[in-house]
């Protein structure tokens, strides 16, 4: 078998990736492809747009690795399957996405076959295979117990795919997210749709309270953002988000600027697989006199108002503010730091309150 051949092929339901199984004469491999190079430091080899896992070999084992290619096979004494080899069958194949849209799982009649997991891809970590012995460059093997974590995995995130492609999911959806938001808010004033008419739904819900109009993003924090983890230590603390913005009831016209924002950075996190968490900064210069915000978690500020979001998956589900900044405090944070900023802010807890002015003594 000098072609390769492809056994089955998935896009992920969030990212623009392409999930696929391919057979070659020497081995199974388990790929995802991105349709550009990726930008982030140390997780691939300049040029490649592919994370690759080694399923099986399909003939007689090398001693040794050889130069290395995604079409290399397995050294003796690194692998679990018959010596001479072996295939896969298409019948009974499937990929399961798991629930970032970023990372996914191969299996087959209920086994785990490959797993390339949002960190495959760092410090040379290239996923996680069935038949792996032992730790190398083309798949690292499952430690006991991982195979049934991740059939775990697949069934849960089976049901969420399935699910979420219902109208009574979202409709569920929306009779939380409102009941959380009628208890932060006094009255609704709007709701929001910034999806495009698109899968996933994402909406903005507005309200008011204390002279302050105050809107949120609602439904994002169903999927977790992508590859935070490799970024963040305990990311599943910070995976998932909301954004909120809050401005004087007098200047509420300023509030539709920040839901553009909003509209763009939910796309932009699955498009380009980034993430924001507390002390992020991003440019926006819809704001007259104002240059990005400043997304400010207030589990990291005391005394900083917040709904009162219950846990998602198990997971906290984090609001960020928007908070507007002006140039010199953009390039201050750019610079020295977000936390240094924040020293600097003349309120904290009602830093989030946009009121026309600047929020840091600079």
């Amino acid at each position: 078998m000098k072609e390769r051949k492809t056994l089955i092929e998935s896009k992920s339901p969030l990212c623009p990736v392409t999930a696929f199984a391919e057979q070659t004469e020497n081995a199974v491999y388990f790929y995802l492809h991105y349709p550009m190079r990726r930008q982030a430091q140390n997780m691939y080899a300049p040029g490649t747009n592919l994370k690759a896992c080694w399923v099986c070999n399909c003939r007689e084992a090398p001693a040794a690795p050889d130069a290395g290619d995604q079409l290399s096979m397995m050294p003796q004494g690194c692998f679990s399957h018959a010596p001479g080899g072996m295939t896969v069958s298409p019948e009974g194949l499937h990929i399961t996405w798991l629930s970032d849209g970023n990372s996914a799982v191969l299996h087959q009649n209920g086994n785990v076959l490959a797993v390339i997991p949002p960190n495959a891809g760092l410090y040379e970590f290239p996923g996680f295979s069935r038949y792996a012995v032992g730790q190398n460059r083309y798949a690292w093997e499952m430690q006991k117990g991982m195979p049934v974590y991740w059939m775990e995995q697949v069934v849960m995130c089976d049901q969420l795919w399935a699910e979420s492609h219902t109208q009574g999911f979202w409709q569920g959806m929306q009779q939380k997210h409102l009941e959380i938001l009628g208890n932060f808010f006094s009255r609704n004033t709007g709701y929001y749709a910034i999806d495009d008419g698109k899968y996933p739904l994402r909406a903005v819900i507005e309200g008011e309270r204390g002279g302050v109009t105050y809107g949120f993003t609602a439904f994002l924090s169903i999927f977790p953002q992508p590859e935070i983890g490799v970024y963040i230590r305990g990311a599943e603390q910070h995976r998932r988000i909301e954004f909120g913005f809050a401005a004087r009831s007098g200047i509420r016209a300023i509030n539709t600027e920040a839901y553009n924002c909003f509209m763009a950075l939910a796309k932009h996190i699955y498009s380009h697989t980034e993430f924001f968490a507390h002390g992020h900064t991003n440019p926006w210069q819809g704001i007259p006199g104002f240059s990005a915000f400043l997304f400010v978690n207030p589990r990291a500020i005391r005394g900083m108002e917040s709904p009162a979001y219950p846990a998602f998956a198990g997971d906290p589900v984090n609001l960020l503010w928007a908070v507007p900044l002006k140039e010199q405090e953009y390039r201050f944070a750019t610079e020295q730091g977000s936390d240094a900023l924040l020293h600097r802010a003349r309120d904290l807890t009602s830093l989030h309150i946009f009121d026309g002015q600047p929020k840091f003594a600079l």
